[in-house]
């Protein structure tokens, strides 16, 4: 699986943990007028927000258990990429019942930002309605130490090279209730577009 995933799922280390949450999604502008109108209009695009939002609440509902003083940014910012702009939100706590990194992602891990929410509601229409398997794409990579500290990514912009030397590229977007198909159609291939670009 090789890739480079925007989305840390959660960082634990001595106690704190941390986490940024992607979703909502636009193209960058050609020259800065209309890049710097991409993001204003991603920044106020209800459709947008409204995505945004239920990734946010998913992974606080998730965290809280596990930890005192989660805080997240009360509007999400614009993240800026090489080809698109995300709405993006920080999450920060205090780890409260001593899990580890490795017992965070077992309890995060499908987000609502790549599987929906209510997660098990979600997951049942997936299975029924997507026609591949995932295999690893939207699943947690990243690392963890001897005493349970790591850093997790969700593995987003990324491709699986078989042994065969076949290679697979994985690429969604979020859907709620206004998305209109041939935006999140168009919003699929940009997500492409660097994985493709680094594979010619």
């Amino acid at each position: 699986l090789v890739g480079s995933s925007p989305e840390t799922l959660i960082r634990a280390h001595h106690g704190d943990l941390s986490a940024r949450v992607l979703a909502g999604t636009i193209s960058r502008g050609p020259d800065p007028a209309s890049d710097q109108a991409a993001a204003v209009a991603l920044a106020t695009s209800e459709k947008d927000n409204d995505e945004h939002e239920f990734a946010v609440q998913s992974l606080l509902a998730t965290l809280r258990p596990h930890a005192t003083h989660v805080a997240a940014d009360e509007v999400p910012f614009t993240l800026k990429l090489p080809n698109l702009w995300h709405l993006a939100t920080d999450i920060e706590g205090t780890l409260s019942d001593g899990s580890t990194s490795l017992d965070l992602i077992a309890a995060l891990h499908p987000t609502a930002a790549v599987a929906g929410t209510p997660t098990d509601v979600a997951l049942t229409l997936i299975d029924e309605l997507e026609p591949f398997d995932r295999g690893r794409y939207a699943g947690p990579v990243g690392w963890v130490d001897a005493a349970g500290d790591g850093e997790w990514a969700i593995a987003l912009r990324c491709a699986q090279i078989d042994a065969d030397g076949g290679i697979r590229a994985y690429a969604g977007c979020g859907i709620v209730a206004e998305s209109q198909p041939e935006q999140e159609l168009a919003e699929s291939r940009m997500k492409f577009r660097p994985m493709v670009d680094a594979l010619l």
